[in-house]
């Protein structure tokens, strides 16, 4: 059930300064364009597919299938992966599971987990500044990024489904 919440991703909800594409105006030397992202992506040997923002990419841990959206701030200084790890019953997940979650986010930052409350889902987010990037340094925070995905899974599985 968790593994299909990640398919959701699709539907994600960036936080402020993510936005479309026509917006990155001022990349930083080195720094990816939506052209460059994607095919560093399919070099990288992903198969992208276009979201109403960014480009959703999936990797395999073991038999978890993982999401992840790769989109470029509106300045196009800031380069996000963002997972949506499912939806939660507000009413439903415990003070002490909250703190769970949260006391996480010191253990894996500057990936940090967020509540959309009006959307009911809690997600996973990465920031990466956009210059200099490299194939090996995105392959390099994908690979961090997913690999958090799948070690914090029982605490953000409990609360989701």
């Amino acid at each position: 059930m968790r593994r299909s919440a990640l398919a959701g991703a699709m539907a994600l909800a960036m936080a402020a300064g993510f936005g479309p594409p026509a917006a990155h105006a001022q990349v930083s030397a080195g720094g990816l364009d939506d052209g460059k992202l994607q095919s560093m992506l399919v070099g990288l040997g992903y198969a992208p597919t276009h979201l109403s923002k960014g480009l959703l990419i999936q990797g395999k841990r073991g038999t978890m299938t993982l999401y992840v959206q790769t989109v470029l701030s509106a300045d196009g200084r800031k380069l996000g992966l963002n997972a949506n790890m499912g939806l939660v019953d507000l009413d439903a997940v415990t003070a002490a599971q909250w703190k769970s979650l949260l006391a996480l986010n010191g253990d894996i930052e500057p990936t940090m987990f967020y509540l959309d409350v009006e959307k009911k889902k809690v997600y996973l987010h990465r920031v990466l500044d956009n210059r200099s990037m490299t194939p090996e340094i995105l392959q390099r925070e994908l690979t961090t990024f997913m690999d958090q995905i799948q070690s914090t899974e029982k605490t953000w599985g409990a609360i989701t489904h």
